[in-house]
């Protein structure tokens, strides 16, 4: 495993994305306070981010605090896990950094607040994006597991992000 991050979702959905790639479908440049979810949702550009590896949203899932464990060319352990769901496969094009937040912040764009850096290296991943339930000493936490394997170009896109991707 890369990393473990823990994300507090007050807006219904996470983003996973790539940064300065988030900004080539607006010319190189977001202006604070600009709701570029809204662009995402009624333009071409939503397909644009999936098709190029730039974002990932998880949505439709309850507020609340999350964990979002990353693996890297590795399989998580079976031991203790519940598998929810099972989507395969996206892409991630990391020119830059991955990025992963409350998708609040594509609703009111702000450089940096609330991001949390992924630390995945620059490349191309396929992504497997797995909603699972972990059992720790009878507690049960509600992860996302992103399962990225290395690539060496974009791949075709033939699946859609979940409109609801609760673990609850």
């Amino acid at each position: 495993m890369v990393k473990t991050i823990n994300v507090d979702v007050d807006f219904n959905g996470m983003i996973i994305f790539d940064y300065p790639g988030i900004l080539s479908p607006f010319d190189g440049k977001i202006n604070d306070g600009e709701n570029i979810l809204q662009q995402f949702t009624t333009t071409d550009k939503g397909d644009f981010v999936l098709d190029k590896g730039i974002a990932l949203p998880i949505m439709g899932i309850d507020d609340g605090g999350y964990m979002v464990r990353l693996f890297l060319n590795e399989i998580p352990s079976k031991d203790n896990r519940n598998v929810v769901f099972s989507d395969k496969y996206f892409f991630l094009n990391v020119t830059g950094s991955l990025y992963i937040a409350d998708i609040a912040v594509f609703w009111e764009w702000e450089e940096y607040t609330g991001w949390h850096n992924s630390n995945i290296p620059k490349g191309i991943y396929r992504v497997c994006l797995e909603g699972v339930h972990l059992k720790q000493n009878d507690d049960i936490f509600y992860c996302y597991d992103l399962i990225l394997e290395k690539v060496d170009k974009l791949g075709k896109r033939n699946i859609e992000p979940r409109s609801c991707s609760r673990l609850y």
